[in-house]
């Protein structure tokens, strides 16, 4: 049975042009699939859903970003920090999540949630990663041991593929964190989806 790839489903909470937050969720993604995962990759513009409500009808995008996140094995959250806080948009998408509940894997339990936070100054990051693992855990999901904050005018490539070494260091050990726990993941969703069959004697 060949192994299927790990799922990462990474969230931009910036609706910015061509923000710093999207830029390093494109790096980020970029690095995942180049490592043989897939990965599905929600802009701000992606994520600009109606304010959620406990009941009610689902509009299309709600639906497939639902979707995406209950067969993923891992997720990313990266955030601009607006007054020390998460911004409005990825915390009512991630409000969307409460959807998900009665799901086999509910929330986004036993998934490695890795955190980014994107601001101006180190107060703005360090609280806005703070909340971001805080979201994580309270959605049963388990946050990386290490979150990264980008302070300061830490510049990123406008295509996503270069960052600074020392942000693209933690980058990337957050990465190998969210893979080695996305990897077991994604080998219990193929045995769930291709069940070994019973021999009968």
């Amino acid at each position: 049975m060949t192994a299927i790839p790990p799922r990462v489903v990474c969230l931009s909470g910036s609706l910015a042009p061509d923000s710093r937050t999207e830029r390093v969720v494109r790096w980020f993604a970029g690095r995942w699939t180049r490592q043989g995962g897939h990965c599905d990759l929600f802009t701000g513009d992606d994520l600009d859903f109606p304010f959620y409500r406990t009941e009610g009808p689902r509009p299309e995008p709600v639906t497939r970003y639902l979707d995406a996140l209950s067969g993923a094995d891992a997720v990313l959250l990266a955030s601009p920090a607006y007054h020390c806080a998460v911004s409005g948009l990825l915390k009512n998408a991630l409000d969307y999540v409460n959807d998900l509940r009665a799901a086999p894997q509910p929330f986004l339990d036993g998934r490695p949630v890795g955190c980014v936070a994107v601001s101006l100054g180190n107060q703005g990051g360090a609280a806005v990663l703070t909340s971001l693992r805080t979201v994580a855990h309270a959605l049963r999901g388990w946050p990386t041991p290490l979150g990264v904050a980008l302070s300061g005018d830490t510049e990123v490539a406008a295509d996503g593929r270069q960052v600074p070494e020392q942000v693209g260091g933690q980058l990337e050990v957050m990465l190998a964190q969210m893979w080695r726990m996305a990897a077991p993941n994604a080998r219990r969703r193929q045995r769930a989806a291709d069940p070994v069959p019973v021999a009968r004697g």
